[in-house]
Formats: structure tokens, C-alpha cells, sequence
């Protein structure tokens, strides 16, 4: 019989997240000083909302302060994610790939984590 590899998808990487859907999975995290501060759940609803249909899960952590969601990575990548949420909790600009720098201090990172394992703990 004739070999064969695997090319899509992948073949499986233990301990690894794998997408086949053309999905993402993004967390945000505020670092709680100067404007980038907990949010309560009127302002987290802004931030969820900005997401809307481009999350198709999304969990924010009880101290306001993380934000997790699996988004379209056709749509999304981290860069845009912090763009769109940082203009929401105040003015600022990308500094660093998925890292928005607020003027009045304090940062908004988005990563995309390669594991579900402790993302909320």
C-alpha cells in the first residue's frame, strides 16, 4: 500500500490546541493601572458587545480584568482584537504585536494561547 501524509488537518499534537474551523482562541488582559482597570459588568458588557458576532465563545474572568473568547481567525488576529477593545476603554494605539498602550498608562495584551489548560482559573 502507498504512503500517505497527513496534511489536513494536522496530525495531533499532544497538549497543543488545534483549530479546523478557521478559529482562534484570544485572550485579553487588562494589567489593572492607570486607565486599563478592572471592569464591572455594564462596562464588560462594552467589550463582549464589541466582539459580538466575530466570538463565538467568550468568558470574562470575575475580576474583570481577562477576557477570553474563540473568535473567526479569518476576521480576527491579535492586533485587531486589541485595537477594537482598547478604543473602547480609552485612547491609546498598538505599540507591540496585540499590545495597546492607553495614554493615560496601563496596557490591553492579546495573546493567542496554544492551550485551554489554566486560561481560567
Amino acid at each position: 500500500m502507498a504512503a500517505v501524509t497527513r496534511v489536513n488537518p494536522t496530525a495531533v499534537a499532544l497538549g497543543t490546541l488545534q483549530s479546523t474551523l478557521q478559529l482562534k482562541l484570544f485572550k485579553c488582559v487588562l494589567n489593572n493601572s492607570g486607565v486599563a482597570t478592572a471592569r464591572d459588568a455594564t462596562s464588560a458588557a462594552f467589550l463582549t458587545d464589541e466582539i459580538g458576532t466575530t466570538g463565538a465563545l467568550m468568558q470574562m474572568k470575575a475580576n474583570g480584568l481577562e477576557l477570553a473568547f474563540i473568535g473567526d481567525g479569518h476576521a480576527l488576529d491579535v492586533d485587531t482584537v486589541a485595537t477594537r477593545l482598547g478604543r473602547i476603554v480609552g485612547a491609546g494605539s498598538v505599540t507591540s504585536s496585540g499590545v495597546w498602550t492607553f495614554t493615560g498608562g496601563g496596557t490591553l495584551t492579546v495573546t493567542n494561547p496554544t492551550t485551554f489548560v489554566g486560561l481560567q482559573t
